[in-house]
């Protein structure tokens, strides 16, 4: 605490930058502020007034942390009621795209993904940190009467709220559209469910898993005679991506209208989407398609597409690319069927055929002995790289998809990146994600409790 009633903060930023942050907001802290806020890449430590300590749209706390709120998204606050995936991860594009995020967490049972190792020997929790990076964590009980005064003062101020707990738990909790609606007639309700918003399942509990069994996914990724999930949690991935897209849409016409509005969307709707072709090529054919181990029988009038072993590996074939049938089998010494050029019926009748053909003869040869020859011809491949492959590739490391980070706890680790780019660009993607209620402080102070108010908020297990 500073001698003449200020507090002392470690910042890059320069005073300026506070002191427009802070333009038309509180004049003061109340006098019992004794609080230290620090960040490990300050290099100047400089007195702050505490005139200069609330935040006006974009989050003082930002600024004091070298971390300026930039990006297409910058002033846009949300309140995050969300776990595990589908909504951690729709919030974390919008943080990544500068929005501010508030995770709101009951301290007694937080986000389920805090609690997910990564293996039985390293308590490290990669789907919470992949997830929540930069954001705020508000460890809350809004339960209590309390606990709901804070959100509904949150809910004031904010622009976006993203539910994506059990169906109906925020209306049960008394944070409905209509009720939020009341208190801030701007804000964008965005809601994500398993199954979606109408329906004789709308109200069931579920997750990706029971999202791509349900969709259909799960039975086209299996071969003949099995089903399977996908490797990668797709429906989850799939809801996040659609209801990112339907909240900035939102947002977008609430420029032209001045009002918010509720958006739903759900795991099931997500997935089904992302099989779009396949689910057409269903309906027009009027029949299921026939399950061929990943060889797409529908397209393959273009040409044999799977996935082939190599000699020390697999690829991926998905097409010719600008190639002609008969170049691209006489560059594997197959000039019989280089010669007799079939119709696309054919290719397609055919398809088991050719597919057999080839992949006995890539089996004989190196992945990189096939990439050659693939290229010498145009042909549309890729290797099949496992994770290990992943995080090492220059293609994916120079794209900025992944990025070496610092982490306090784990150390220099591999975390992710945007999956965007902007010409005008974006801030650099958070580091870490937040210890369960660290920034609580911090968003009550903002919201002008005191320090005695805290402390019983504390004693109450509110926080």
């Amino acid at each position: 605490m500073s001698p003449s009633g200020g507090s002392t903060f470690m910042t890059s930023a320069p005073m300026s930058a506070i002191n427009a942050a802070a333009e038309g907001a509180a004049k003061k802290l109340a006098t019992s502020t004794t609080r230290r806020f620090s960040s490990g890449n300050a290099i100047v430590e400089e007195f702050v007034p505490q005139s200069c300590l609330f935040r006006h749209r974009i989050a003082i706390s930002r600024y004091l942390k070298g971390n300026s709120m930039d990006g297409p998204l910058a002033g846009i606050r949300v309140l995050e009621f969300t776990q595990l995936i589908m909504g951690p991860q729709c919030c974390q594009l919008l943080r990544d795209l500068g929005c501010e995020i508030i995770k709101i967490e009951n301290p007694k049972s937080p986000d389920n993904s805090r609690h997910i190792p990564a293996s039985e020997s390293n308590p490290a929790v990669p789907v919470f940190h992949a997830n929540n990076r930069g954001k705020r964590s508000l460890a809350l009980d809004f339960s209590k009467p309390e606990g709901m005064a804070i959100v509904r003062k949150l809910i004031q101020e904010a622009d976006v709220l993203v539910g994506t707990l059990s169906p109906g738990a925020l209306d049960r909790a008394g944070l409905g559209y209509e009720v939020c609606r009341e208190l801030n007639s701007r804000l964008i309700y965005a809601l994500g469910t398993t199954y979606g918003p109408e329906g004789p399942e709308s109200l069931k509990p579920g997750n990706d898993m029971m999202a791509q069994a349900f969709g259909g996914l799960a039975w086209n990724t299996g071969t003949p005679d099995t089903a399977t999930g996908a490797g990668a949690l797709v429906a989850d991935t799939m809801g996040g991506m659609t209801l990112f897209g339907a909240i900035v849409s939102a947002l977008f016409s609430r420029e032209r209208s001045g009002e918010g509005q509720m958006v739903e969307t759900s795991l099931l709707g997500g997935q089904i989407w992302a099989q779009s072709s396949e689910l057409m090529a269903h309906t027009l054919s009027g029949s299921d398609h026939p399950k061929i181990d990943r060889t797409y029988p529908w397209l393959s009038s273009i040409s044999p597409i799977s996935v082939y072993r190599t000699s020390d590996g697999y690829i991926a074939l998905s097409g010719f690319g600008r190639a002609p049938w008969d170049q691209f089998w006489k560059a594997f010494g197959f000039d019989e069927i280089a010669d007799n050029i079939p119709s696309r019926t054919e290719r397609i009748t055919k398809n088991a055929e050719f597919s057999e053909v080839m992949a006995e003869k890539f089996m004989s040869k190196t992945t990189s002995e096939l990439g050659e020859i693939l290229d010498s011809v145009s042909a549309i491949w890729a290797p099949v790289n496992d994770y290990d492959a992943v995080v090492t590739s220059e293609q994916v490391l120079s794209s900025g998809y992944l990025r070496e980070t610092s982490h306090p706890i784990y150390g220099q680790i591999t975390s992710m990146g945007a999956p965007v780019r902007y010409s005008e660009g974006l801030p650099d993607p958070a580091d870490r994600a937040p210890e369960l209620g660290e920034h609580s402080e911090e968003v009550l102070l903002e919201l002008g409790y005191d320090w005695d108010q805290i402390e019983l908020l504390k004693e109450q297990s509110v926080i």
